[in-house]
C-alpha cells in the first residue's frame, strides 16, 4: 500500500525541495510536525530496532504495535499516490489523487511513515488499503492527538491509469502521472 507517490510542487509546507513524481521508500520526503516543518526520510524504524524499514501502518492498530509506542505525530505532503491493481501475474498502476494534500503520519527519530486504512468503496476494486488523508482544517488537530482516521478526504478521492514507467523509481516526470488508455478491465 502506498509505496510510491507524488510532490510536484517545490515549496511544500514552506520547504525548499526538488518537485518529484515518483517519490520512493528511503527519500526524503516533507513532513509537518507540531512545532514546524521539516525533511524526513521516508522510512521509519523503532529505536530498538534501527534495521527495520517500514513506511506505512494501519491506523486501526497503531496505538496497539510496539513498534509505534513512542513515535509522533507527523503530516506528510502529498499531490496523490500511485496503487498497483493486481490481475492474473500482471499489476496495473493507477494515480489516485485528491484536494487534500495531507497523509496522516508517525515519526521518530530515525524517519517517518504514512497511516493507512480500509480502502474506500470507490477505490478498493484497486487496493484494499489506502493513505489515510486529512484537509487542511485537520491538520492541527491531528498533530495534537485527535483521532481524525475518517475524515471527509478520504471520500473524495479520483484516480486513472497510467503508464508501468512509474513501476521503476528512477523515472520521474510529470508524465507519470498523466491518464492512458487501458484495456485492462476493472470491475467498476
Amino acid at each position: 500500500m502506498c509505496g510510491r507517490f507524488v510532490i510536484s510542487i517545490n515549496k511544500p509546507y514552506g520547504l525548499k525541495y526538488d518537485a518529484s513524481y515518483n517519490v520512493a521508500p528511503s527519500q526524503l520526503v516533507p513532513v509537518k510536525i507540531k512545532e514546524n516543518a521539516k525533511l524526513l526520510k521516508w522510512s521509519y524504524a523503532p529505536l530498538w530496532k534501527k534495521d527495520m524499514h517500514l513506511i506505512n501502518c494501519r491506523s486501526e492498530t497503531m496505538n496497539e504495535k510496539p513498534s509505534f509506542k513512542n513515535a509522533k505525530r507527523c503530516v506528510i505532503f502529498n499531490n496523490g499516490w500511485y496503487e498497483w491493481q493486481r490481475k492474473d501475474k500482471e499489476k496495473v498502476p493507477y494515480y489516485h489523487y485528491s484536494k487534500s494534500n495531507n497523509f496522516a503520519g508517525l515519526y521518530n527519530d530515525v524517519g517517518c511513515l504514512i497511516l493507512t486504512r480500509i480502502s474506500t468503496d470507490k477505490i478498493n476494486h484497486i487496493h484494499h488499503r489506502q493513505p489515510v488523508l486529512l484537509n487542511d482544517d485537520e491538520v492541527s488537530r491531528y498533530l495534537e492527538g485527535e483521532n481524525i482516521l475518517d475524515s471527509k478526504a478520504n471520500y473524495e478521492i479520483n484516480f486513472h491509469n497510467v503508464s508501468k514507467d512509474v513501476n521503476n523509481p528512477r523515472n520521474n516526470g510529470s508524465y507519470l502521472v498523466n491518464a492512458i488508455a487501458s484495456n485492462f478491465v476493472s470491475r467498476l
